[in-house]
């Protein structure tokens, strides 16, 4: 039996990401929740008002995505898991995640641990503390972040992290996603090497904002399977070069905690082709 619940968030309408989801975790031999997402194009005006904030304008689809969310941290409350990963269903998991969900966590000292993220969020870039890293298993570690990161598409959270977020779960006033409008700094660590998710192609076509593309639109696709090719990449653009460039800065202005051991995190969303 699995030591850590799965739920994945999931459109009724989207069956091709819903399929796709399901075989790739059956096939790692992993259980999971289907959890319907909230469809925030079936919401109506007064139940958008209702939930989000006065003069604040949301997407309907991010509406739906924040709401989809925090129904799952409403099941992890009422059943009091300890921690839970939750998935999108444009999710690509690691094999090396069983661990984790079989074997259950040594530490939960986070409340949110993201499998993968962007290395971004709204208000700049996004670092991990070298020295805060704690074990979660046998060769997994995650590190405490500078902030909350974009993406919620493979993240754990804990019972005490959901609670907090649920106390202060509406009105609606940024999307899921977003955390500095909070009453409350919630504690965020990163797995960041070896990386256990990514996303797929269906990651492209996106419900949540008016931004989509198509596979056919990917460079170097005939690479994408193989995750070294982004490492490599990443190499080659000096990504985390020119974001490490930016700490001593980000320090001077008060915007990075002195005397941490900060580092870029690294590239996130990539998109593995099946």
């Amino acid at each position: 039996m699995q030591s850590v619940a799965v739920f994945v968030i999931s459109l009724a309408r989207a069956p091709d990401r819903r399929s796709t989801i399901c075989k790739h975790l059956e096939a790692l031999g992993i259980e999971y929740e289907l959890v319907n997402a909230v469809d925030g194009s079936s919401l109506s005006d007064a139940e958008i008002a209702k939930r989000v904030a006065s003069g604040r304008k949301l997407h309907r689809g991010a509406v739906g995505c924040y709401m989809s969310h925090i129904g799952v941290y409403e099941t992890i409350v009422s059943r009091k898991l300890p921690v839970a990963l939750v998935l999108e269903d444009d999710a690509r998991v690691d094999r090396r995640a069983k661990d984790l969900i079989n074997g259950g966590l040594a530490s939960r000292d986070f409340d949110y641990c993201f499998l993968d993220s962007d290395p971004h969020n709204d208000r700049g870039p996004v670092f991990y503390d070298a020295n805060s890293g704690i074990c979660l298993a046998d060769g997994i570690r995650a590190y405490e972040l500078s902030a909350g990161p974009q993406t919620t598409h493979s993240y754990l959270i804990s019972l005490e992290g959901a609670g907090r977020r649920l106390a202060h779960a509406y009105p609606i006033r940024k999307p899921i996603d977003m955390y500095d409008h909070l009453p409350y700094v919630p504690k965020f660590r990163a797995v960041v090497s070896p990386k256990l998710a990514w996303v797929g192609e269906h990651s492209l076509v996106s419900f949540t904002s008016t931004k989509s593309a198509s596979p056919e639109m990917l460079r170097f696709s005939f690479l994408r399977k193989y995750p070294w090719f982004f490492r490599l990449r990443d190499r080659l653009l000096i990504r985390n070069l020119r974001r490490k460039l930016l700490i001593p800065r980000l320090v001077s202005q008060g915007r990075l905690d002195r005397g941490r051991n900060w580092h870029p995190l690294p590239e996130g969303r990539d998109i593995l082709l099946s």
